[in-house]
Parts: structure tokens; sequence; C-alpha cells
């Protein structure tokens, strides 16, 4: 067992000394346990500096640093050539691990970092990366002659090394995952795997169709149901470029449809937002384009929204408010945004007709929608009965399976062929 030791002749009970020293909390992230278990390490040695280094492309890259604020010290992020660095011949045992004064010895003492850092004690040890090779090194310096330090403390750093280079090795298996999971949904992106069906949206008393959503489908085995894909891209870190495809393929039918037929697309405010996706609406014409936020989508700034799509609205965009009754969002969804269309959630029209609660919500929406010029329309009604009690309601747009199924384009494009 390693025996844990400062040089003041005190003895370090546990390891428990080392994490409390660097304050590492159980619930820091990799990013944050570095930085505090390297400051552990240099603090227990009472070194000047310690750092932990990558070797990268011919380089050797400074992540993370700890030292007792002087001047003379790497900086992360910073890198020199590594064929000039103290690490490189470390780990090809051209040096020690433990150099009392490097300044001295043959080996290290004309290296550039050497003399330029003023180092006198070094402490280097390599850090694996788990595929045989190495990924980096630990490394302790002084600038002045630590006689004191021994095979005891490189072997205490090389316990460390160790445990870094396994946290450094969960860290890239996630990451490769994560890597992997965004190569896949890009592929199926490109591949077409992404195909938009359309379901339409009637009058409720003439039963025309007076607009279209656009719904996503993923044509991909297994088969996984569309928010599946787009939670799961959100988390990735990919969400805009999944609903950007998504919005864009939806829009686009709108050319082939009559000019009074309305294109809803689903988009998170978030990627409304985003630059890329305002300058690709600037270049659409927008009058047939109704966006459809969800009430579940958590809008941070509204202001930021509401003045991102003010000018949009002005060339024509439309703006609904999907799933309401559904979420928790929606009312202020309504007051912030001044939507042009609140979708009703197919949880407050199920079974409506045998709900006389629910029915007095819808019509108190009624009123609500009348006095602010905004339209309601119930979605995923699927029984005459149904039906019969919005219209009684006042509800004037549905959209449902009494009505249509989602549907590709070649057979939407025959329903308005045919009326």
């Amino acid at each position: 067992m390693i025996d844990f030791h400062n040089h003041n002749g005190q003895q370090a009970s546990s390891a428990d000394q080392t994490a409390t020293s660097a304050n590492i909390d159980p619930g820091t992230t990799i990013n944050q346990l570095l930085p505090s278990l390297l400051e552990a390490v240099r603090f227990n040695l009472e070194m000047d500096v310690g750092f932990i280094s990558r070797f990268k492309n011919g380089f050797r890259e400074f992540l993370h640093v700890s030292s007792e604020g002087l001047q003379a010290a790497p900086v992360p992020g910073d890198s020199d050539p590594l064929d000039e660095s103290a690490c490189i011949r470390v780990v090809s045992n051209q040096a020690p691990k433990l150099v009392h004064d490097a300044q001295t010895h043959p080996t290290l003492m004309d290296l550039p970092a050497i003399r330029a850092l003023g180092v006198r004690t070094h402490m280097s040890v390599p850090i694996p990366s788990g595929n045989g090779d190495v990924f980096g090194t630990l490394c302790c310096y002084s600038s002045h002659y630590r006689e004191a330090m021994d095979e005891r403390d490189i072997g205490f750093m090389s316990v460390i090394a160790d445990l870094i280079g396994a946290t450094l090795q969960k860290e890239q298996r996630v990451l490769d995952d994560i890597s992997d999971r965004r190569d896949y949904i890009r592929n199926v992106l490109n591949s077409d795997g992404l195909q938009m069906a359309w379901q339409p949206i009637v009058n409720s008393i003439t039963g025309n169709i007076v607009a279209v959503e656009a719904l996503a489908r993923f044509q991909t085995d297994p088969y996984r149901p569309p928010n599946e894909w787009f939670d799961e891209a959100v988390k990735l870190g990919i969400g805009t470029e999944l609903e950007k495809s998504a919005f864009a393929k939806g829009m686009a039918i709108g050319e082939h449809l009559p000019k009074n037929i309305y294109v809803g697309c689903n988009l998170s405010g978030t990627t409304f937002i985003e630059p890329t996706f305002q300058t690709f609406l600037k270049q659409q014409s927008l009058e047939q384009t109704v966006l459809e936020i969800t009430e579940h989508d958590v809008i941070v700034d509204y202001d930021s929204l509401t003045s991102s799509l003010s000018g949009f609205r002005n060339q024509g965009l439309r703006l609904a408010i999907d799933d309401f009754g559904d979420g928790y969002a929606g009312f202020r969804h309504i007051v912030e945004l001044n939507p042009d269309t609140i979708k009703l959630d197919m949880s407050l029209v199920r079974n409506i007709n045998h709900n006389p609660t629910i029915q007095a919500v819808v019509k108190a929406l009624v009123g609500f929608a009348e006095d602010r010029n905004t339209q309601l329309l119930a979605e995923g009604v699927e029984t005459q009965a149904e039906l019969d009690t919005l219209r009684s309601l006042g509800i004037r747009l549905v959209q449902g399976y009494l009505f249509y199924r989602p549907m590709p384009q070649s057979q939407l494009l025959e329903l308005f062929h045919s009326t």
C-alpha cells in the first residue's frame, strides 16, 4: 500500500485528505473533477506547479494546471513541441520519473521549458489511454531543490495518473457513443430516412380542407416514434439540425397546394432564433406557412423570440401554439406570443361529449379566443359525437382520424386534385 505523506514529517491518514484539500464534491463532472484532483496532488506533494498534459499531433497540450500563482507556469490551452518536453523523455525512459534537480540533469537541463520555467525538482508519470498508448502525463515540479521527494511520491502520482486515465477513458467512451449516435441520425437525414406525412385540417361545418399539418416519419428498422428521435437529437446537441430538416421538408409542399391552404410545421423556439434557421427562413415564401410551437417547449427569453417573430409575421408567417392543454406553458405562450391559432390537444378532445367539465373549459377558451382574434383548432377528433360537441361549443377548425389520417405527398395532392 502506498504511504501517502507530506514532507513535514506528518502522515496523511488516507486519500480522503487528498480529496478534502481540493474540495471535491461527489457530484462534480469530469471537467470539474480533474482540476480538483490535480490541485489535491500538488497540495499534498507541496510542489509549486502541477499539470495534466495530453500528447496530440506532435505537441504537448496543457489541459489543466495548478500553481501557486507563479508567472513562470504553463496556462491551460498552451502547447509546445512534444520532442522538446521533459514529459516525452520520461515516457520514453530517457529520464527518470523523479529528478531532484532538472537544472543539472544531462537529459533535461537544456530543454527550453526547463530553463524558462526554472524547474528544479521534477516529477512526471504517464497517463495511460487504455489502448496501450500514453494519453499524456501528470507532472509536478518545484522551483526549489526538494531532496525529500522519493519513490513513494512517484507511486502516489502513478495511482492518481491511473485514476485520471480511467476517468478520461470513460469520458472518451461517452463522447464516442455520442458521436456515433449523432452520425447515425445525420446518416438517416442524408439518406432520406426522414420522410414527411401531412394531415388535413378541415372546417368543422363544411368539411372543406383549410390547412395541413406536416408530421415527421422515420423510415428505419426497428421503428421508433418521431418524438423519440427528436428527444434524442436534443440530448445529443443536434436538435436544431433535425428540426430544420423536418421544417424545410414539411413546408416545401406549399408550392404544390392551393394558395389558400396553410401548412403547419412544428418547431421549437430555440431553433427558430438560431441564426442559420432565420437565414433559411428569409429565403422562403411564408404566406402559406404556420409555425407551430408546442406547449411543451420551454422558452427562456420571450422578448427575443417575439422580436425575431415579428419581422417574419409581417411577411405572412402565421403562429400556432400546439398541444394546448397537455403541458405547463400554454397560457404564457399565448399571452407572450399572441398566436394566430391555438391547437387544443387531443387530451381535451377525447370523449369531450361525456365530460361537462372539459366542455366548460373549451367554451371559455372559445370566448377567450374570440376576444383575442385567435382561432381554436381541435386535434385528435375521432368520433362523430366529439365533432358534434365541438361544433356546438363554437370550434370551427378540426383535425383527426374522423376526417383524414396523415398521408404522403402523392396521396395529399391527389386528394386536392380530385376535389
